[in-house]
């Protein structure tokens, strides 16, 4: 149980919380282990609470008739799934959750969970907080997504990834600690690219060659997962378009 409480006190929304009401609701909890192409939840079942990522990596789908899917988004140690249904009129999974890799999680029912943050107050504020993240990286998502062309889509991907690998380092920093520029910046893709192309909705191989011709103009330089952004400025004005 150390193992499992530890997790929690790591994640946001737990911060803060006072050592007794924190370790009774410890006590109640289970971890269980999700094996690699497991489905942790159906698109349609009833969602019973929320779950919380500690090891490995979940994808969220969304299949189509015919089998196809598109991944919505990748959950990795620290990321909560089903907080958006825990005060919802209908609990339906919206998606579907499957372990790419082998995971633990911590399954935290409605039960348990809906008592402690009416009684707690910096509970409900770290969830309406978390509530408030997960929206803003929703509208990210979407401003992704709505671009017009494949450029477009990798070009804003690629300063996304940059604007919170920044924001990130300059955290790390600690305040009064100026952050060190590079000449040219780059990237790491969290994610294998097939996966990132599934995360921008096309298919892997019109990726690939949007990459390439990027490559050719001038405009990033790729290096396995690394993207060397070799013309920001051309990539962050817009100037990079070229209709596909």
């Amino acid at each position: 149980m150390k193992k499992l409480c530890v997790a929690l006190a790591q994640n946001e929304l737990f911060a803060g919380l006072d050592h007794d009401t924190f370790s009774q609701f410890c006590s109640r909890v289970n971890m269980r282990l999700a094996w690699k192409g497991e489905v942790v939840a159906n698109e349609g079942d009833e969602s019973n609470g929320i779950g919380l990522v500690v090891t490995g990596q979940l994808a969220m789908q969304k299949y189509a008739s015919n089998g196809d899917y598109v991944t919505l988004a990748l959950l990795g140690p620290g990321d909560v799934f089903g907080e958006d249904l825990l005060f919802a009129p209908s609990r339906s999974w919206p998606l579907t959750i499957e372990a790419i890799s082998n995971a633990r999680i911590i399954m935290l029912t409605r039960d348990i969970l809906l008592p402690l943050i009416r009684g707690n107050q910096e509970l409900m504020e770290n969830f309406a907080a978390f509530l408030s993240q997960r929206v803003h990286e929703q509208n990210r998502r979407i401003t992704i997504l709505s671009q017009r062309n494949l450029r477009q889509k990798i070009t804003v991907y690629l300063l996304d990834l940059l604007d919170k690998q920044t924001e990130e380092e300059e955290r790390e920093a600690g305040p009064g600690r100026r952050k060190s520029y590079v000449s040219t910046p780059a990237v790491e893709l969290p994610v294998s690219k097939e996966v990132a192309a599934r995360l921008l909705a096309m298919p892997r191989p019109s990726f690939s060659r949007e990459l390439v011709r990027m490559e050719k103009d001038g405009l990033i330089r790729v290096s396995g997962r690394v993207i060397w952004l070799t013309d920001l400025e051309r990539l962050e004005q817009g100037d990079a378009d070229e209709d596909i």
